[in-house]
């Protein structure tokens, strides 16, 4: 018998049916760079027209990156998209700062499977 369980507010359900959560998206991005590349993209993507074209954050409106890092990150986000890759540098900074956008990218998995439950083996 199959029982369905709701996920937990910090959990979310690709479409796969893998569950993710915080540990296992920082992971992720410390281990791949496309991770780092998707990531950043999603998060670029929250980003309002404006903050996207002045690479800084105008809405505080907890999407897209904060603040400190809406500069930087436009910037490497933008150069990904023109080139293709960041520096080695530029990744090694992009990886760390992305790493605290879990929440929001579970967000992003959230919206693109509606339908958290999970089937359970009983």
């Amino acid at each position: 018998m199959i029982k369905t369980k709701k996920l937990t507010k910090v959990q979310a359900v690709d479409s796969t049916g893998s569950i993710w959560d915080k540990d296992r998206i920082q992971e992720l991005i410390e281990k791949s760079d496309d991770a780092v590349y998707r990531a950043m993209l999603r998060i670029y993507d929250k980003q309002t027209a404006d903050e996207q074209q002045y690479q800084d954050t105008h809405i505080y409106n907890s999407v897209g990156f904060t603040g400190t890092d809406a500069n930087i990150m436009s910037s490497f986000t933008e150069a990904y998209q023109k080139y293709g890759r960041l520096t080695t540098k530029q990744m090694a900074i992009a990886r760390k700062k992305m790493k605290k956008y879990w929440k929001q990218l579970l967000l992003c998995m959230r919206e693109d499977n509606p339908i958290q439950i999970i089937g359970v083996k009983n």
